[in-house]
């Protein structure tokens, strides 16, 4: 990958990585404990234009602007983590001024503006990664190995559960705020994105996005997955990130010789051996075994967001691609634009379709 080096200091200074964070509302912080714990918090500057948020940064230790543009070409490593729809503007203008760029999740809120994020990255040589956080969470790890080792067999059925009760985010709808996470996870646990997309989105809160989602993906091997997201259905346990939330964070995979299951608000991965042995002459009988539970500690959210901020580093240092990059951004604003087309057409979109309509 080719690499645009900025001036004195550069990637070879003791200096190095110069960190500019955009944002300190309610992800930001755990984003200011993450760069402490990597030892970069006397090289990071928070932007933010409220006096509450620069206070709150300054006294986690960092330093604190009002206006990012003041310090960014001062910066190496830009990370975006402000409402979804200044992800665009922001990212741009840190690529035109030769930085690598972390953005939460979503990359963008739309296609169009994930196309120019990586064309741009890709013009001007730098790294963009987006933040996926269940690809760091030890879980989500765990159960893609599983997976991929073949546990459960091919896969035939994910099924993907985000619902909460929990404070609505007002710069986007529950499938950008929530379905995401669990959307990628199914296109990272499958290693491709789907082929066809059925969506249902509903406004009980009277609101200009959603508030419940219902998603359907389809795979050409037969493999289909359900991943259902809202802010207005409890679930069962206290939110860690939100507070005064009550959800539900599980995802099971089910394959032609079992079932793997991580719920991420218990802290466990269930498996159990399960399938249907036919007799030969039509008839079919279920073969299951008993149920084995693996127990996680609780992971902190400064812990994932750490992992996902070192690998940024690491890459940017080394100038090798992230797991998530931005290309896996333009490939998510692409479903959620046809997850948004399915629901207002009523009908199932296919994926390959959308730049031809």
């Amino acid at each position: 990958m080719a690499r645009v080096v900025k001036g004195n200091p550069g990637p070879r200074s003791p200096q190095w990585p110069r960190v500019l964070l955009v944002g300190h509302g309610a992800f930001g912080p755990a984003h200011v404990s993450a760069w402490a714990r990597l030892g970069h918090l006397d090289r990071l500057v928070v932007a933010d234009p409220a006096p509450a948020a620069r206070a709150a940064a300054r006294a986690a230790g960092a330093h604190a602007v009002d206006d990012y543009r003041a310090v960014l070409a001062e910066a190496d490593l830009v990370d975006v983590v402000t409402p979804s729809d200044t992800h665009a503007a922001i990212a741009l203008e840190a690529l035109a001024a030769g930085c690598d760029v972390f953005i939460e999740k979503p990359m963008t809120a739309s296609l169009d503006e994930a196309d120019r994020i990586a064309r741009r990255a890709s013009r001007a040589g730098r790294l963009v990664q987006v933040g996926y956080f269940f690809r760091h969470h030890p879980m989500a790890i765990a159960l893609r190995h599983r997976v991929r080792d073949g546990e459960a067999g091919p896969v035939r059925w994910i099924d993907a559960d985000f619902t909460s009760l929990k404070r609505p985010r007002r710069d986007s709808g529950v499938v950008l705020n929530d379905a995401v996470h669990f959307l990628d996870l199914a296109c990272w646990l499958m290693a491709r994105p789907p082929s066809e997309v059925t969506a249902l989105l509903r406004r009980p809160l009277g609101r200009d996005v959603e508030d419940i989602a219902l998603i359907a993906l389809g795979w050409p091997d037969g493999a289909v997955a359900r991943v259902q997201a809202s802010c207005v259905l409890p679930g069962e346990h206290p939110d860690p990130v939100v507070p005064g939330g009550w959800s539900r964070k599980r995802v099971a995979v089910t394959g032609a010789a079992g079932q793997i299951t991580a719920d991420f608000m218990t802290h466990e991965i269930r498996r159990r051996r399960g399938a249907l042995v036919s007799d030969g002459q039509g008839q079919w009988r279920p073969d299951s075994g008993e149920p084995q539970c693996d127990r996680f500690g609780p992971v902190d959210t400064e812990t994932v967001v750490a992992s996902e901020l070192a690998e940024f580093v690491a890459c940017a240092r080394d100038g090798t691609a992230p797991s998530a990059g931005a290309e896996s951004g333009v490939a998510m604003a692409a479903l959620c634009e046809a997850i948004a087309r399915s629901a207002r057409e009523g009908r199932t979109v296919r994926l390959a379709a959308m730049a031809e309509a």
